[in-house]
């Protein structure tokens, strides 16, 4: 019997937040804000796209440093940024 050829995943379901203008300085801003360096951006994208299912992501309470609610919290402020309306101004 032969297996069936697996498909490849999909892209991820946020994955167009990444394509926003405000995108980059917001997720900048999220990460100093909870002070996470910048070879953590990566961690922190695939949160918000939804490649990573952030109930993966758990605390132990040990008092380490970045702490899985920092990356959480970071991915949390991006997306709720991203989510308000732009101001837009109409010129006659």
């Amino acid at each position: 019997m032969t297996t069936p050829a697996k498909t490849p995943p999909g892209p991820a379901p946020r994955a167009h937040l990444v394509a926003d203008p405000r995108f980059r300085p917001t997720l900048l801003a999220a990460m100093k804000k909870y002070h996470l360096e910048e070879y953590f951006e990566n961690a922190v994208v695939k949160l918000i796209t939804g490649e990573t299912d952030p109930r993966s992501l758990v605390c132990c309470n040990t008092g380490c440093r970045p702490c899985a609610k920092h990356y959480l919290g970071a991915a949390e402020t991006v997306l709720r940024e991203l989510a308000k309306k732009r101001k837009r101004f109409l010129f006659w």
